[in-house]
């Protein structure tokens, strides 16, 4: 069991995902069909034996509350564990509040939670973290701060604007830089950070003072020369939801077998909110390759390399290729999409020919008739 309170966060404007952060935050978006994004980083946290979680919603909050609910789906210790929701009050009515505003202002809850060591992970960053294994590498370094990241070689094409380590050769962290394109390869981090409570007080408190614009991460870069901040390099898959192209590409990412068995793992369950629909049907020779078809579907056309969520109607002769579809979706008959977005609830029934591209993929807004 992780002696830690698990604290998952929101991002900063540099996280833009066109459009369908018009309606939700990032951690209820609907991913490969079945899942909301905030699925990941909180079963990471209860497989790791992480009891006592803080989500924080920056944005319109009812989707993410309607999801989590009570939170029985994710394994807590019902006796002993919690799960807060904390949407993020603000008078003037900003999406931007930095969220070490929205730390400090629950700072007597968390110094009361009882763990001696606080873990922050993202919502928009994907992967299969074990927090209990990651803890004991921090405190066995002996660092005031853990950052998590991984070395990648495409830094010049992807990742702009995310956050890029410099590090020296312990892998100490020298410094948080905003990633300009500038060099392929690059460590990213990935967002995660590890501490003591007194620590994580002790930062917070500093960067309120310090500006009102400060976010967590601003402040763990100023703390780099003060204090033992080290890189621990995770080794596993991950996929960074940073706009909505990175968005679509990491959705048509888990059709691949690699991807979907690094993830598909029953020692390591991704829990998620559970429906009591039926299964797909397939009519009038409808039929699915290199899909990912979700309970409830009706499919009457052809479904490629696609993502569908769940009770969606496919009608006859339609063709779906490189699409993401979003739960309780209705296409026509003879439609044809191609590298598309469909946003929930939409019904494509007027006009049927819709194409995007694999760099700038279509996307259809929520409850849109088209």
């Amino acid at each position: 069991m992780a002696n830690a309170l698990g604290i998952i966060s929101y991002n900063d404007s540099t996280v833009h995902v066109q459009g369908m952060q018009k309606f939700r935050p990032i951690a209820a978006f609907s991913f490969v069909g079945r899942y909301r994004m905030v699925d990941f980083p909180l079963s990471n946290m209860t497989n790791s034996g992480i009891n006592h979680i803080q989500v924080y919603i920056n944005g319109n909050p009812r989707s993410l509350i309607e999801h989590i609910g009570r939170g029985r789906q994710y394994n807590i210790n019902s006796k002993h564990g919690s799960l807060s929701l904390i949407p993020i009050f603000d008078a003037e009515g900003s999406m931007t509040t930095p969220d070490v505003e929205s730390y400090y202002g629950n700072l007597h809850s968390i110094k009361s939670a009882p763990c001696d060591y606080v873990i922050i992970a993202p919502a928009n960053i994907i992967n299969k973290a074990n927090y209990s294994d990651l803890l004991d590498q921090h405190i066995e370094s002996g660092a005031d701060i853990s950052v998590l990241y991984q070395n990648v070689d495409d830094a010049k094409e992807r990742y702009i604007g995310c956050d890029v380590l410099q590090l020296n050769r312990q892998k100490g962290v020298l410094s948080i830089e905003r990633n300009l394109g500038n060099y392929k390869n690059r460590a990213l981090s990935l967002q995660t950070y590890i501490m003591s409570k007194e620590i994580f007080a002790e930062a917070v408190t500093r960067a309120r003072e310090t500006s009102s614009m400060y976010w967590f991460k601003d402040i763990v870069n100023d703390l780099c020369e003060e204090k033992d901040i080290r890189a621990i390099n995770y080794r596993g898959k991950f996929f960074y939801v940073n706009d909505l192209k990175s968005y679509f590409e990491s959705n048509l990412a888990f059709l691949d077998v690699a991807n979907m068995k690094e993830f598909i793992d029953p020692d390591w369950a991704i829990y998620t909110q559970s429906k009591d629909t039926a299964p797909a049907i397939y009519l009038n020779n409808g039929h699915a390759n290199c899909s990912l078809i979700s309970n409830g579907c009706k499919i009457s056309g052809e479904v490629k390399n696609s993502v569908v969520g769940r009770s969606c109607v496919i009608g006859k002769n339609a063709v779906i290729e490189n699409c993401v579809i979003c739960p309780e979706v209705t296409i026509a008959d003879n439609a044809h999409l191609k590298n598309v977005i469909v946003d929930k609830y939409c019904r494509i029934i007027h006009k049927k020919d819709l194409e995007g591209t694999p760099d700038e993929p279509l996307y259809i807004a929520r409850r849109e008739n088209v």
